[in-house]
């Protein structure tokens, strides 16, 4: 009997005929071919699920006002964006609730400060600071991540050098 797991999460319970990450994704098209779908979970994506969870199911007016909990299509679509971000060598980033129901992926360190807003799939701001040599850049991104995956390379990069400078 093929029996689904019981599930305690927001963020589980919404996905539509969700399996456990360990049961991969399989299927079989009329030909008979076979696809499988793997589904690999960075040390970040484990690190915020129990966020996420938090955020999906916020109260209405958790802000004092009229704030929404964060969507769950903008947080499944934050959730794979920081999949493909994953940089071993930096800390996972905050996850910020907006008042809209979208949410904000920020890093602060290493005189850098990199703030993402996810409107929705597709739809992405960009920020960042270089407090050092005091520039700005902001993108809109709806496709190509490209740049903001050269950002968080950076800011790694800067951080290894800034840890090798300190002896550390």
């Amino acid at each position: 009997m093929n029996t689904q797991p019981e599930f305690t999460t927001a963020f589980q319970d919404e996905i539509p005929n969700y399996r456990a990450i360990a049961d991969g994704i399989s299927s079989l098209s009329a030909r008979g071919t076979h696809v499988r779908v793997a589904h690999l979970r960075s040390a970040w994506v484990n690190e915020l699920e129990e966020r996420f969870d938090v955020l999906t199911s916020l109260r209405r007016g958790w802000d004092g006002y009229v704030g929404v909990p964060v969507s769950f299509t903008c947080a499944q679509f934050a959730a794979n964006l920081i999949e493909r971000l994953y940089t071993r060598s930096l800390p996972a980033p905050q996850l910020v609730p907006m008042p809209n129901g979208t949410m904000r992926l920020e890093w602060h360190m290493n005189e850098f400060d990199v703030e993402v807003d996810v409107l929705g799939p597709y739809d992405v701001v960009a920020y960042r600071a270089d407090l050092l040599n005091d520039s700005e850049d902001e993108i809109e991104i709806q496709t190509d991540f490209t740049e903001l995956a050269e950002w968080i390379a950076e800011l790694a990069a800067e951080r290894v050098e800034l840890q090798e400078q300190a002896g550390g």
